[in-house]
């Protein structure tokens, strides 16, 4: 029962007009299978392998029922689609990142000097969108969950919320990495070197974000 699991999983967390799209297609092919397996008799399909193509077929269209009512059109009521200006932001934001993460302009971005020259893990953080509500990245995800409904090929829905999975964990994971570089210093045993190990981690997982975000854009042909 993996494949019903699986696309259980993947139509609760659709928005409504991918759901509905992606749940008639699969309903569909799913009603075809078995039909083709009565056709075939008995020899050619098993019947565990016919007890998961009916319940793929039975099951899945209540599950798009809950996440689509009845019609793509329910899809407007809770946002989709992205706008072009929302769109934007998701570049205007990547190429941000391709900046902070060019080795020498990483650099020079996470180093304050006055005079005393000191690192900066914060800089990371800011290029991420997690410290100013005027940065293009702030709370992009909520662009990224109403673009569902901007993506002309179903079948790269799956990949897609897997990017902002992605895209999530890395952003957490160089938040926290960040923060703890922030005070690697003052921590018991730290010093230069903590804030220096940390920081370059943090980088890592701003890569990550970086990447995940560049397949979500190319997903949305922006």
């Amino acid at each position: 029962m993996r494949g019903l699991l699986s696309l259980v999983m993947v139509a609760a967390s659709l928005t409504a007009a991918t759901a509905w799209s992606l749940g008639r297609r699969c309903a569909d092919s799913a009603t075809m299978a078995v039909e083709g397996g009565f056709n075939r008799g008995g020899n050619d399909m098993s019947r565990r392998s016919l007890l998961e193509r009916l319940s793929v077929s039975s099951v899945l269209p209540a599950v798009v029922a809950v996440a689509a009512t009845s019609s793509p059109e329910a899809a407007v009521a809770k946002g989709g689609p992205a706008s072009e200006a929302e769109l934007k932001r998701m570049k205007v934001g990547y190429d941000g990142l391709n900046y902070l993460l060019d080795k020498e302009n990483f650099e020079k971005i996470t180093t304050k000097c006055n005079p005393e020259c000191n690192r900066n893990p914060d800089a990371i953080r800011e290029y991420l969108g997690l410290r100013s509500m005027e940065h293009p990245l702030y709370k992009i995800e909520k662009v990224m969950e109403k673009a569902q409904d901007n993506i002309e090929d179903v079948d790269l829905l799956e990949d897609y919320i897997a990017a902002i999975e992605n895209w999530q964990n890395a952003v957490s994971n160089s938040n926290s990495l960040s923060y703890t570089s922030s005070f690697g210093e003052y921590n018991p045993g730290g010093g230069k070197d903590a804030v220096e190990k940390y920081l370059l981690l943090s980088r890592d997982e701003a890569v990550t974000a970086r990447d995940a975000l560049k397949k979500i854009i190319s997903i949305l042909n922006i």
